[in-house]
Protein backbone atom coordinates (compact mmCIF):
# COMPACT_ATOMS: atom_id res chain seq x y z
CA UNK A 1 0.00 0.00 0.00
CA UNK A 2 1.10 3.55 -0.78
CA UNK A 3 -0.10 6.48 1.33
CA UNK A 4 0.53 10.13 0.52
CA UNK A 5 -0.90 13.64 0.71
CA UNK A 6 -1.88 15.46 -2.47
CA UNK A 7 -1.61 19.23 -2.00
CA UNK A 8 -1.75 21.95 -4.66
CA UNK A 9 -2.23 25.72 -4.95
CA UNK A 10 -1.11 26.54 -1.43
CA UNK A 11 -0.22 30.13 -2.47
CA UNK A 12 1.73 30.33 0.76
CA UNK A 13 2.59 34.03 0.45
CA UNK A 14 -0.74 35.30 -0.89
CA UNK A 15 -2.59 38.02 0.97
CA UNK A 16 -6.30 37.84 1.78
CA UNK A 17 -8.26 39.92 -0.72
CA UNK A 18 -11.52 41.90 -0.65
CA UNK A 19 -11.04 43.20 2.89
CA UNK A 20 -10.83 46.93 2.18
CA UNK A 21 -13.55 47.72 4.73
CA UNK A 22 -11.45 46.16 7.49
CA UNK A 23 -8.02 47.14 6.21
CA UNK A 24 -6.87 48.07 9.71
CA UNK A 25 -7.49 44.49 10.87
CA UNK A 26 -5.90 42.59 7.96
CA UNK A 27 -2.54 42.30 9.69
CA UNK A 28 -4.24 39.97 12.15
CA UNK A 29 -4.38 37.43 9.31
CA UNK A 30 -0.62 37.51 8.78
CA UNK A 31 -0.12 34.19 10.57
CA UNK A 32 -2.95 32.37 8.78
CA UNK A 33 -0.84 31.15 5.84
CA UNK A 34 1.85 29.90 8.19
CA UNK A 35 -0.79 28.00 10.16
CA UNK A 36 -2.08 26.30 6.99
CA UNK A 37 1.39 25.01 6.05
CA UNK A 38 1.98 23.88 9.63
CA UNK A 39 -1.37 22.04 9.54
CA UNK A 40 -0.39 20.22 6.32
CA UNK A 41 2.97 19.11 7.74
CA UNK A 42 1.40 18.05 11.05
CA UNK A 43 -1.15 15.97 9.12
CA UNK A 44 1.63 14.26 7.14
CA UNK A 45 3.45 13.46 10.38
CA UNK A 46 0.39 12.20 12.25
CA UNK A 47 -0.70 10.03 9.32
CA UNK A 48 2.87 8.78 8.78
CA UNK A 49 2.50 9.13 5.03
CA UNK A 50 5.09 7.86 2.59
CA UNK A 51 5.46 11.30 0.96
CA UNK A 52 3.90 14.69 0.30
CA UNK A 53 3.06 15.99 -3.19
CA UNK A 54 3.07 19.77 -3.86
CA UNK A 55 1.55 20.06 -7.34
CA UNK A 56 2.38 23.66 -8.29
CA UNK A 57 1.75 27.21 -7.03
CA UNK A 58 3.09 26.47 -3.60
CA UNK A 59 4.02 30.15 -3.64
CA UNK A 60 1.86 32.92 -5.06
CA UNK A 61 4.71 34.47 -6.99
CA UNK A 62 7.96 33.28 -8.51
CA UNK A 63 10.05 35.51 -6.24
CA UNK A 64 8.99 34.67 -2.68
CA UNK A 65 10.55 36.81 0.01
CA UNK A 66 13.45 35.63 2.14
CA UNK A 67 11.11 35.40 5.14
CA UNK A 68 8.58 33.34 3.17
CA UNK A 69 11.28 30.92 2.05
CA UNK A 70 12.66 30.60 5.57
CA UNK A 71 9.24 29.78 7.03
CA UNK A 72 8.58 27.25 4.26
CA UNK A 73 11.89 25.46 4.73
CA UNK A 74 11.38 25.32 8.50
CA UNK A 75 8.26 23.23 7.94
CA UNK A 76 9.91 21.07 5.29
CA UNK A 77 12.68 20.27 7.76
CA UNK A 78 10.07 18.86 10.15
CA UNK A 79 9.34 16.26 7.45
CA UNK A 80 13.04 15.71 6.82
CA UNK A 81 13.53 14.78 10.47
CA UNK A 82 10.99 11.96 10.01
CA UNK A 83 12.38 10.87 6.61
CA UNK A 84 9.26 11.90 4.71
CA UNK A 85 10.07 12.92 1.12
CA UNK A 86 8.41 15.88 -0.64
CA UNK A 87 7.87 15.99 -4.40
CA UNK A 88 7.44 19.56 -5.58
CA UNK A 89 6.61 21.05 -8.97
CA UNK A 90 6.20 24.73 -9.86
CA UNK A 91 3.09 26.21 -11.50
CA UNK A 92 2.20 29.32 -13.45
CA UNK A 93 2.37 31.57 -10.37
CA UNK A 94 5.62 30.35 -8.83
CA UNK A 95 7.32 29.34 -12.10
CA UNK A 96 10.80 28.09 -11.37
CA UNK A 97 13.93 30.22 -11.46
CA UNK A 98 16.75 28.77 -9.38
CA UNK A 99 18.37 32.14 -8.65
CA UNK A 100 15.24 33.37 -6.83
CA UNK A 101 15.93 31.18 -3.78
CA UNK A 102 18.04 32.34 -0.83
CA UNK A 103 18.48 28.86 0.64
CA UNK A 104 19.17 25.35 -0.58
CA UNK A 105 16.12 23.15 -0.58
CA UNK A 106 16.31 20.44 2.11
CA UNK A 107 17.52 17.17 0.63
CA UNK A 108 14.21 15.43 1.37
CA UNK A 109 12.61 17.63 -1.34
CA UNK A 110 12.76 16.45 -4.93
CA UNK A 111 12.24 19.38 -7.30
CA UNK A 112 10.88 18.99 -10.78
CA UNK A 113 13.10 21.73 -12.14
CA UNK A 114 12.56 21.31 -15.89
CA UNK A 115 9.68 22.15 -18.20
CA UNK A 116 10.36 18.81 -19.83
CA UNK A 117 8.67 15.92 -18.03
CA UNK A 118 11.01 13.95 -15.79
CA UNK A 119 10.47 10.87 -13.63
CA UNK A 120 11.84 10.01 -10.20
CA UNK A 121 11.66 6.58 -8.57
CA UNK A 122 11.40 5.85 -4.88
CA UNK A 123 10.83 3.12 -2.30
CA UNK A 124 8.77 3.25 0.86
CA UNK A 125 9.92 2.07 4.29
CA UNK A 126 7.98 -1.16 3.68
CA UNK A 127 9.67 -1.79 0.33
CA UNK A 128 6.95 -0.62 -2.07
CA UNK A 129 8.39 0.90 -5.24
CA UNK A 130 6.86 3.89 -6.96
CA UNK A 131 7.53 6.39 -9.74
CA UNK A 132 6.41 10.00 -9.95
CA UNK A 133 6.46 11.98 -13.19
CA UNK A 134 6.05 15.73 -13.48
CA UNK A 135 7.27 19.06 -14.84
CA UNK A 136 7.54 22.68 -13.76
CA UNK A 137 6.72 25.97 -15.43
CA UNK A 138 9.59 28.28 -16.37
CA UNK A 139 7.16 30.98 -17.54
CA UNK A 140 3.68 32.13 -16.47
CA UNK A 141 2.11 29.96 -19.16
CA UNK A 142 2.55 26.79 -21.21
CA UNK A 143 0.32 26.77 -24.27
CA UNK A 144 0.67 23.11 -25.31
CA UNK A 145 -0.19 19.80 -23.66
CA UNK A 146 2.52 17.99 -21.74
CA UNK A 147 0.76 14.63 -21.44
CA UNK A 148 2.50 13.08 -24.47
CA UNK A 149 5.85 13.61 -22.68
CA UNK A 150 4.86 11.36 -19.78
CA UNK A 151 6.21 7.81 -19.95
CA UNK A 152 3.92 4.82 -19.71
CA UNK A 153 3.56 3.15 -16.32
CA UNK A 154 6.94 1.82 -15.13
CA UNK A 155 6.69 0.91 -11.41
CA UNK A 156 4.45 -0.89 -8.91
CA UNK A 157 2.76 2.47 -8.43
CA UNK A 158 3.05 5.33 -10.87
CA UNK A 159 1.75 8.85 -10.15
CA UNK A 160 1.53 11.83 -12.48
CA UNK A 161 1.79 15.40 -11.17
CA UNK A 162 0.27 17.95 -13.54
CA UNK A 163 -0.41 21.68 -13.09
CA UNK A 164 -2.81 22.88 -15.78
CA UNK A 165 -6.36 22.77 -17.09
CA UNK A 166 -8.29 21.30 -19.99
CA UNK A 167 -8.20 24.45 -22.09
CA UNK A 168 -6.36 27.74 -22.26
CA UNK A 169 -2.72 28.69 -21.74
CA UNK A 170 -1.91 26.43 -18.82
CA UNK A 171 -0.66 23.14 -20.28
CA UNK A 172 -4.09 22.16 -21.71
CA UNK A 173 -4.74 18.42 -21.50
CA UNK A 174 -7.28 15.73 -22.32
CA UNK A 175 -8.43 13.27 -19.68
CA UNK A 176 -8.47 10.36 -22.12
CA UNK A 177 -4.79 10.89 -22.92
CA UNK A 178 -3.95 10.74 -19.21
CA UNK A 179 -5.89 7.49 -18.82
CA UNK A 180 -3.85 5.87 -21.60
CA UNK A 181 -0.64 6.18 -19.56
CA UNK A 182 -1.80 3.47 -17.15
CA UNK A 183 -1.01 5.46 -14.00
CA UNK A 184 -2.53 4.81 -10.58
CA UNK A 185 -3.20 8.46 -9.78
CA UNK A 186 -2.97 11.92 -11.34
CA UNK A 187 -2.36 14.73 -8.82
CA UNK A 188 -3.61 17.90 -10.51
CA UNK A 189 -3.07 21.54 -9.61
CA UNK A 190 -4.25 24.96 -10.89
CA UNK A 191 -8.03 24.75 -10.28
CA UNK A 192 -8.82 25.87 -6.73
CA UNK A 193 -12.18 24.10 -6.46
CA UNK A 194 -11.92 20.38 -5.57
CA UNK A 195 -12.78 18.50 -8.77
CA UNK A 196 -12.55 14.85 -9.76
CA UNK A 197 -12.24 14.42 -13.54
CA UNK A 198 -12.04 10.61 -13.56
CA UNK A 199 -12.40 7.69 -11.17
CA UNK A 200 -10.28 5.00 -12.86
CA UNK A 201 -7.63 6.09 -12.46
CA UNK A 202 -8.34 8.99 -10.10
CA UNK A 203 -7.58 12.27 -11.92
CA UNK A 204 -8.18 14.92 -9.30
CA UNK A 205 -7.77 18.57 -8.40
CA UNK A 206 -7.32 18.66 -4.63
CA UNK A 207 -8.43 22.31 -4.54
CA UNK A 208 -6.70 25.09 -2.62
CA UNK A 209 -5.90 24.37 1.06
CA UNK A 210 -6.78 27.94 2.06
CA UNK A 211 -9.24 30.36 0.44
CA UNK A 212 -7.78 33.83 -0.04
CA UNK A 213 -10.85 35.52 -1.59
CA UNK A 214 -14.58 35.49 -0.84
CA UNK A 215 -15.15 33.37 -3.96
CA UNK A 216 -13.10 30.52 -2.52
CA UNK A 217 -15.72 29.05 -0.22
CA UNK A 218 -15.54 25.51 -1.61
CA UNK A 219 -12.07 24.96 -0.24
CA UNK A 220 -11.54 21.31 0.66
CA UNK A 221 -7.98 21.31 1.94
CA UNK A 222 -5.73 18.45 0.90
CA UNK A 223 -6.32 14.81 -0.04
CA UNK A 224 -5.04 11.85 1.95
CA UNK A 225 -4.64 9.08 -0.62
CA UNK A 226 -4.15 5.34 -0.13
CA UNK A 227 -3.32 3.20 -3.15
CA UNK A 228 -3.55 -0.59 -2.84
CA UNK A 229 -6.06 -3.24 -3.75
CA UNK A 230 -8.59 -0.46 -3.34
CA UNK A 231 -8.21 3.30 -3.60
CA UNK A 232 -9.15 5.51 -0.67
CA UNK A 233 -9.24 9.29 -1.06
CA UNK A 234 -10.06 11.30 2.08
CA UNK A 235 -10.41 15.09 2.08
CA UNK A 236 -8.66 16.75 5.02
CA UNK A 237 -9.37 20.32 6.09
CA UNK A 238 -6.24 22.34 6.86
CA UNK A 239 -7.51 25.91 6.42
CA UNK A 240 -6.67 28.40 9.14
CA UNK A 241 -9.78 30.47 8.42
CA UNK A 242 -12.83 30.10 6.18
CA UNK A 243 -15.09 32.51 4.29
CA UNK A 244 -18.81 32.37 5.07
CA UNK A 245 -22.02 34.28 4.38
CA UNK A 246 -24.19 34.71 7.48
CA UNK A 247 -27.80 35.68 6.75
CA UNK A 248 -29.79 37.50 9.42
CA UNK A 249 -33.53 38.10 9.04
CA UNK A 250 -34.82 41.40 10.43
CA UNK A 251 -38.45 40.56 9.76
CA UNK A 252 -40.93 42.54 11.88
CA UNK A 253 -38.15 44.77 13.24
CA UNK A 254 -38.97 48.47 13.04
CA UNK A 255 -35.99 50.36 14.49
CA UNK A 256 -32.20 50.43 14.28
CA UNK A 257 -31.57 49.64 17.95
CA UNK A 258 -33.54 46.39 17.80
CA UNK A 259 -31.90 45.52 14.47
CA UNK A 260 -28.44 45.87 15.98
CA UNK A 261 -29.43 43.72 18.95
CA UNK A 262 -30.73 41.00 16.63
CA UNK A 263 -27.48 41.03 14.64
CA UNK A 264 -25.38 40.72 17.79
CA UNK A 265 -27.50 37.83 19.08
CA UNK A 266 -26.63 35.87 15.92
CA UNK A 267 -23.02 35.38 17.01
CA UNK A 268 -22.71 33.14 20.05
CA UNK A 269 -19.13 31.83 20.02
CA UNK A 270 -15.68 32.30 18.54
CA UNK A 271 -15.19 30.95 15.02
CA UNK A 272 -12.25 31.26 12.62
CA UNK A 273 -14.26 32.86 9.84
CA UNK A 274 -14.30 35.87 7.54
CA UNK A 275 -17.96 36.80 7.37
CA UNK A 276 -20.12 38.48 4.78
CA UNK A 277 -23.09 39.63 6.87
CA UNK A 278 -26.25 39.62 4.76
CA UNK A 279 -29.35 41.33 6.18
CA UNK A 280 -32.73 40.27 4.75
CA UNK A 281 -36.41 41.01 5.41
CA UNK A 282 -35.62 44.66 6.18
CA UNK A 283 -38.81 46.06 4.68
CA UNK A 284 -40.17 47.09 8.10
CA UNK A 285 -37.23 49.38 8.81
CA UNK A 286 -37.24 53.04 7.71
CA UNK A 287 -35.96 53.92 4.27
CA UNK A 288 -32.21 54.50 4.40
CA UNK A 289 -32.06 53.06 7.91
CA UNK A 290 -28.50 52.00 7.06
CA UNK A 291 -26.71 53.99 4.39
CA UNK A 292 -23.40 53.22 2.72
CA UNK A 293 -21.44 55.54 4.99
CA UNK A 294 -22.74 53.79 8.11
CA UNK A 295 -21.94 50.25 7.00
CA UNK A 296 -18.20 50.49 7.81
CA UNK A 297 -19.17 51.89 11.21
CA UNK A 298 -21.42 48.90 11.95
CA UNK A 299 -18.73 46.50 10.74
CA UNK A 300 -16.12 48.15 12.98
CA UNK A 301 -18.50 48.14 15.96
CA UNK A 302 -19.28 44.43 15.61
CA UNK A 303 -15.64 43.46 15.04
CA UNK A 304 -14.57 45.48 18.10
CA UNK A 305 -17.13 43.55 20.15
CA UNK A 306 -15.70 40.26 18.86
CA UNK A 307 -12.18 41.38 19.75
CA UNK A 308 -13.19 42.38 23.28
CA UNK A 309 -14.58 38.88 23.78
CA UNK A 310 -11.46 37.29 22.34
CA UNK A 311 -13.43 35.87 19.40
CA UNK A 312 -11.66 35.17 16.12
CA UNK A 313 -14.34 35.85 13.49
CA UNK A 314 -14.26 39.07 11.49
CA UNK A 315 -17.02 40.69 9.42
CA UNK A 316 -15.56 42.08 6.20
CA UNK A 317 -18.73 42.99 4.27
CA UNK A 318 -22.33 43.96 5.05
CA UNK A 319 -25.18 43.99 2.57
CA UNK A 320 -28.81 44.97 3.09
CA UNK A 321 -31.42 43.28 0.94
CA UNK A 322 -33.48 46.43 0.77
CA UNK A 323 -30.62 48.33 -0.84
CA UNK A 324 -29.31 45.57 -3.08
CA UNK A 325 -29.27 46.00 -6.83
CA UNK A 326 -32.08 43.49 -7.21
CA UNK A 327 -34.55 45.49 -5.11
CA UNK A 328 -33.95 48.93 -6.56
CA UNK A 329 -36.39 50.36 -9.08
CA UNK A 330 -34.98 49.97 -12.59
CA UNK A 331 -34.72 53.20 -14.57
CA UNK A 332 -33.97 53.14 -18.27
CA UNK A 333 -31.58 56.05 -18.26
CA UNK A 334 -29.65 58.45 -16.06
CA UNK A 335 -30.86 61.26 -18.25
CA UNK A 336 -33.93 61.15 -16.02
CA UNK A 337 -31.83 62.17 -13.02
CA UNK A 338 -30.22 64.98 -14.94
CA UNK A 339 -33.59 66.38 -15.98
CA UNK A 340 -35.04 66.12 -12.46
CA UNK A 341 -32.08 67.84 -10.86
CA UNK A 342 -32.09 70.55 -13.49
CA UNK A 343 -35.77 71.24 -12.86
CA UNK A 344 -35.25 71.56 -9.10
CA UNK A 345 -32.30 73.89 -9.70
CA UNK A 346 -34.69 76.40 -11.28
CA UNK A 347 -35.03 79.11 -8.64
CA UNK A 348 -38.75 79.58 -9.16
CA UNK A 349 -39.45 75.86 -8.84
CA UNK A 350 -37.29 75.44 -5.75
CA UNK A 351 -38.73 78.61 -4.15
CA UNK A 352 -42.26 77.37 -4.62
CA UNK A 353 -41.37 74.13 -2.85
CA UNK A 354 -39.92 75.80 0.25
CA UNK A 355 -42.13 78.91 0.41
CA UNK A 356 -44.62 77.48 2.84
CA UNK A 357 -41.90 76.14 5.16
CA UNK A 358 -39.77 79.29 4.93
CA UNK A 359 -42.66 81.58 5.88
CA UNK A 360 -43.95 79.44 8.74
CA UNK A 361 -43.96 81.51 11.98
CA UNK A 362 -42.35 78.73 14.00
CA UNK A 363 -39.47 78.22 11.56
CA UNK A 364 -36.27 80.23 11.77
CA UNK A 365 -34.13 80.09 8.66
CA UNK A 366 -30.45 79.25 9.40
CA UNK A 367 -29.35 78.71 5.79
CA UNK A 368 -29.53 80.96 2.79
CA UNK A 369 -31.74 79.78 -0.03
CA UNK A 370 -28.68 78.92 -2.14
CA UNK A 371 -27.13 76.89 0.68
CA UNK A 372 -30.41 75.12 1.34
CA UNK A 373 -30.75 74.34 -2.36
CA UNK A 374 -27.22 72.91 -2.55
CA UNK A 375 -27.66 70.67 0.50
CA UNK A 376 -31.05 69.48 -0.71
CA UNK A 377 -29.76 68.59 -4.18
CA UNK A 378 -26.86 66.64 -2.69
CA UNK A 379 -29.31 64.63 -0.60
CA UNK A 380 -31.50 64.02 -3.64
CA UNK A 381 -28.53 62.70 -5.57
CA UNK A 382 -27.77 60.29 -2.74
CA UNK A 383 -31.37 59.06 -2.70
CA UNK A 384 -31.28 58.48 -6.46
CA UNK A 385 -28.14 56.39 -6.07
CA UNK A 386 -29.50 54.50 -3.09
CA UNK A 387 -33.08 53.81 -4.13
CA UNK A 388 -32.86 53.19 -7.88
CA UNK A 389 -31.13 50.66 -10.09
CA UNK A 390 -29.75 51.63 -13.48
CA UNK A 391 -29.77 49.55 -16.63
CA UNK A 392 -26.37 48.15 -17.62
CA UNK A 393 -25.88 50.38 -20.64
CA UNK A 394 -26.15 53.44 -18.41
CA UNK A 395 -23.46 52.40 -15.91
Amino acid sequence: MLRFIHCADLHFDRSFEGLHLVANRVRELALANEQVLENIVSLALSEQVDFLLLAGDTFHQNRPSLKTQHLFFQQMNRLKEKNIPVYMSFGNHDFYEKERYWFDFPDNIYLFQEEAVTTVEGKTATGETYAISGFSYHHPWITTSKVNEYPNRQATYHIGMYHGDMQGNYAPFRVQEMKQKGYDYWALGHIHVPTQLAVEPPIIYAGAPQGHTQKETQIQGVLLVSLGETVEITPKSVAAITWETVTVSLKAIRDQRTALEKIQQTFLASEKKLIHLKLVDTEGLPTQWLNEKEKPEIIAYLNDNFARKGWEQMIYQLTDQATSEETKLLLSGKEVVKQLLESYQEEAVFQSIVDELATHPLVKRTLSLDELKQETLEQVKEIFTYEFRWSEEEK
